[in-house]
């Protein structure tokens, strides 16, 4: 039972900024609803629920059994929840919504707390006929043995799960589950697939979908944050097909912050190295390193230093700067101070939470558990988390609301301002055309704009990928040659491919600048233009109107480009693929024609998975922008019936001494408050 739930709120205080800023401009956009019109209030509503609905997803990667799991269940207040100890086999991705409603589901619970998907059958074809992930890199690299092996293992696995769901198996695949409550038992049916449980011992239930989910969903309420966050706990990293790499790639793409879960006995060792090759291309303030298990050290506070001087040397090698987030704690300890119990703690864990708790003055005189959570380091890590969420996503749509609401209050006020005539036409000539032609004009415009300029964008991209593909390819080859030529046919060569990699960042960086700038500059141009017909529109001038372009898209970390290829495995297949070439032409080649597919799938996965929406996103939004802003302009230059009423009801405000004019000026004098 958890006994001490009030400690999670420690967190709150780095998130009261953000909930204070998000606060003042829910209540502005009620104002705006208020004084304005049946549409502009539907749309101000539209920003609120944005606001309401934020949750800042948070991942957390690692080794198998690092501790993800469990500092999961600590932040979501139910230790125990998810399986902490899960089988290799087991790539199911869990997220844990707090504070956020579960989406509508019609086949599903009213109040939805837990939903699984199972895989679809092209996906679960993928893994069984090809071996997934691992599969292709063999495939690729003509290692047809490794190959043979793999599917081999792979319809294993197909037959034990056909096996456990009998006919069910072809039914469930590309469907799901979705539950009114959430424990322990449910989600380790669809989660964790165990190990062979002794005939009648153990839960014949526990894992029984394990192999075929793709993902779980759990939706909890903790009213002590103040904040709505989104827990996404992914499977180790270190696994016999790569598809947790692959789930840890996908789910990264879309998550605000990284927290890497490491054991504090080998802290970025070696085999974190995969790891490491993902996080590097993150932004760095998107990357907190939490060292997990410092109650198994023999001596924290004298170990850490240590730890901490090796962790900052690993994380210059891979040009990882130092302002990254380093928190040290134990699971064990939070996890007990939360319970308010010892129960779950060794003699040695406990042993060095007191001496810990000594070399800690600062917090004596403390109650005991408040000290223990203070020394777990889950208060440090949720004040990590609260800074870079407040800095990150939660100034990010705090802004993008406030230009809409901006926006929104001054077409309101336009709208007001042309019904003073009791809703008649307004009748503006622009050199033959009408106000809503020239806004028609202005969309098509505007659209061919943005998608030249998206293509141009994508184009330049391609080309500097593909330039750094073809010069990484000549100097591989070329070390090849020269390693013939000293060595001759005998031994192993291989050629590291960060070189690669840093190649194709620098493109996606430059991609990202470039698309930054071009399209800024392009949503100015199109809002100067929509603020010049509402200016001609208008009768009156006012020194406050002026229409905010909208914010350029973020482009994402290019997460993809740390993902595994046959030129980072360190196994048997090179001998292999040594010993099946004979001569100079042949292994220069073969190597080059290898390379070359490598590295292009990496062009194809960041093209494919990150700059194609992330374009579409840009045609979107200006879309979006030039559509509201034209309906606007033909509801007031060409009034229907719903627009005349809307005017009776404006002068009816006026006519009771209302000043709805005066209402929106101070409401964008408060908008322009918040952006100082």
């Amino acid at each position: 039972m958890v006994r001490n739930r009030e400690l999670l709120s420690s967190g709150n205080a780095a998130f009261a900024g953000l909930a204070s800023s998000f606060s003042e401009l829910s209540e502005t956009l009620d104002r705006l609803a208020s004084v304005a019109d049946d549409r502009t209030a539907a749309r101000a509503a539209g920003l609120k629920a944005r606001l309401e609905e934020f949750s800042a997803k948070i991942t957390f990667v690692g080794q198998v059994k690092a501790g993800k799991s469990a500092l999961t269940n600590i932040l979501a207040a139910t230790p125990g929840l998810l399986p902490s100890d899960v089988n290799p086999w087991t790539s199911v991705v869990t997220t844990v919504a707090i504070n956020t409603k579960a989406p509508a589901d019609v086949e599903g619970p009213t109040n939805t707390k837990a939903r699984f998907t199972f895989f679809s059958r092209d996906e679960w074809d993928n893994l069984v006929v090809g071996g997934g992930r691992l599969g292709e890199l063999a495939e690729r690299s003509g290692a047809q043995e490794e190959l043979a092996d793999i599917q081999r293992q792979v319809q294993a696995m197909r037959d034990a799960t056909k096996a456990r769901l009998g006919r069910h198996f072809e039914l469930l695949l590309g469907q799901n589950h979705s539950y009114g409550y959430v424990d322990p038992e449910l989600v380790e049916r669809y989660v964790c697939l165990g190990d062979d449980v002794t005939p009648g011992e153990g839960n014949p239930q526990t894992g029984r979908f394990a192999d075929i989910t793709k993902s779980a969903e759990l939706f909890l309420d903790i009213p002590e944050y103040d904040v709505s966050l989104t827990l996404c706990d992914t499977p180790g990293v270190n696994d016999t097909f790569m598809m947790r790499e692959q789930i840890t790639l996908r789910s990264l793409r879309g998550s605000e912050l990284c927290v890497v879960v490491l054991s504090a006995h080998q802290a970025l060792s070696t085999v974190d190295m995969a790891l490491m090759r993902i996080i590097s291309n993150l932004e760095n303030r998107q990357i907190i390193l939490f060292v997990n298990r410092v109650d198994e050290l023999q001596d924290p506070a004298g170990q850490i230093d240590e730890i901490r001087s090796g962790i900052l040397a690993t994380l210059k090698k891979f040009n990882i700067a130092s302002d990254v987030g380093i928190v040290f704690g134990s699971a064990k300890w939070g996890e007990a101070a939360l319970m308010g119990s010892y129960d779950g703690l060794s003699a040695d864990s406990r042993k060095a939470l007191e001496q810990f708790g000594a070399m800690h003055p600062e917090l004596a005189g403390r109650d005991e558990w408040e000290t223990a959570w203070n020394l777990s380091g889950l208060p440090g890590l949720l004040n990590a988390v609260a800074e870079r969420v407040s800095e990150g996503a939660g100034k990010r749509l705090l802004e993008r609301v406030r230009r809409n609401a901006r926006n929104l209050t001054n077409e309101a006020r336009a709208t007001l301002m042309a019904r003073r005539s009791g809703g008649a036409a307004v009748t503006v000539d622009f050199a033959g055309h009408s106000a809503s032609s020239v806004m028609q004009q202005l969309a098509a415009k505007y659209e061919s704009d943005v998608a030249e300029v998206c293509q141009q964008l994508r184009d330049d991209l391609m080309q500097r990928m593909q330039s750094a593909e073809s010069g990484f390819v000549k100097r591989a080859t070329d070390s090849l040659l020269e390693h013939l030529e000293r060595h001759g046919e005998s031994g192993t060569w291989q050629y590291d491919p960060t070189g690669l990699r840093v190649l194709q960042r620098a493109a996606y960086l430059s991609f990202a600048r470039a698309m930054s700038a071009k399209l800024s500059k392009l949503y100015e141009d199109a809002a100067r233009h929509v603020e010049a017909i509402y200016s001609a529109v208008l009768s009156e001038a006012e020194g406050e109107f002026r229409i905010e372009a909208p914010h350029a898209p973020r482009v994402p970390a290019p997460v993809g480009l740390g993902k595994t290829i046959a030129l980072d495995l360190q196994s048997t297949w090179w001998r292999r693929w040594w010993q099946k070439r004979r001569g100079y032409e042949a292994f220069a080649k073969d190597y080059a024609h290898l390379i070359r597919a490598e590295a292009n799938s990496i062009t194809r996965d960041l093209e494919e998975n990150q700059v194609a929406s992330v374009l579409e996103n840009a045609r979107a939004i200006l879309r979006e922008f030039l559509k509201e802003h034209q309906e606007t302009i033909r509801r007031i230059t060409q009034p229907d019936a719903d627009t005349a009423e809307d005017a009776r009801k404006a002068l009816g405000v006026l006519q009771a001494g209302t000043d709805t004019g005066a209402a929106f000026g101070e409401i964008l004098r408060g908008l322009d408050d918040m952006a100082a």
